[in-house]
């Protein structure tokens, strides 16, 4: 399981330039012409937040609008790569079906790839709203440069392996297809991005299962609060570690008959 998982570490570090290149020219070629090119999708964002943020300040009787703000702009801007991320994952390697049947590439390039063009956008995206929020509390800039690093490379591991295991499994059963969404749809309205925590009554516990929005709840409170969660940390570390090494393997054993449900 260990050699597997070397196996395609060391196949994606010698092609990092390849994928990394054609994610820069899927994230160009969607603005093309455009004056601001793929910060469009943090502006997109901003807008989203300011909107939602004034609807929903007044529907939850907000005491503190600025907090909110925060909150809720660097939990939706989180959530979007996420769930961008996943909504993707399913047609990875269907999309790219006629070359993974016609050319000696490693599937997994399509992965990765893939994977890079999510962090770019989540960078461009994050960008914007940083910004923004910077006006309405400058220790956001500080907290994002001490408190953040460990919640962003978790963030950054989860969007490997979980869409690894999905477009995996989408291979073989097109159910998935159609689940992605409602999955993503359902988590999103049972985590608390647009509300909090307290609000959710004695359904909060369910939050303590919710891997997604754990990722996100911590680099958020690092961003607002300015709180490492250091044992946390660890332990969803720990765990994206290990499951890295499970989709990895599991992808090497897979692989010889991809094609075939291609």
């Amino acid at each position: 399981m260990i050699q597997s998982t070397l196996d395609v570490i060391k196949y994606g570090f010698n092609s990092r330039r390849a994928w990394w290149f054609t994610a820069t020219s899927r994230s160009r070629a969607r603005f093309t012409r455009t004056v601001i090119g793929s910060y469009w999708l943090g502006i997109a964002n901003l807008i989203f937040c300011i909107l939602l943020g004034s609807v929903y300040g007044v529907v939850f009787k907000v005491p503190n609008p600025k907090e909110y703000f925060i909150y809720l702009g660097l939990g939706f801007s989180i959530w979007s790569s996420i769930s961008g991320s996943l909504n993707s994952s399913p047609t990875i390697f269907s999309i790219n079906s006629e070359n993974i049947k016609n050319l000696k590439i490693n599937p997994v390039f399509y992965v990765l790839e893939e994977w890079a063009f999510q962090i770019q956008t989540f960078c461009q995206s994050f960008i914007i709203i940083i910004l923004f929020l910077v006006f309405l509390s400058p220790v956001v800039i500080v907290n994002l440069f001490v408190f953040t690093p460990i919640h962003i490379l978790n963030l950054f591991l989860l969007l490997l392996w979980l869409p690894l295991l999905i477009c995996l499994s989408a291979s073989r059963f097109q159910d998935i297809y159609q689940l992605i969404p409602i999955f993503t749809q359902l988590v999103f309205l049972l985590s608390p991005i647009f509300y909090y925590e307290r609000d959710l009554g004695y359904l909060s516990k369910i939050t303590d299962y919710n891997i997604l929005y754990k990722i996100l709840g911590l680099l958020r409170d690092s961003i607002t609060k300015g709180e490492f969660h250091f044992r946390e940390s660890l332990i969803i570390l720990f765990a994206n570690l290990l499951m890295i090494i499970f989709s990895f393997s599991l992808f090497n054993k897979l692989k010889k008959n991809l094609i075939f449900y291609l």
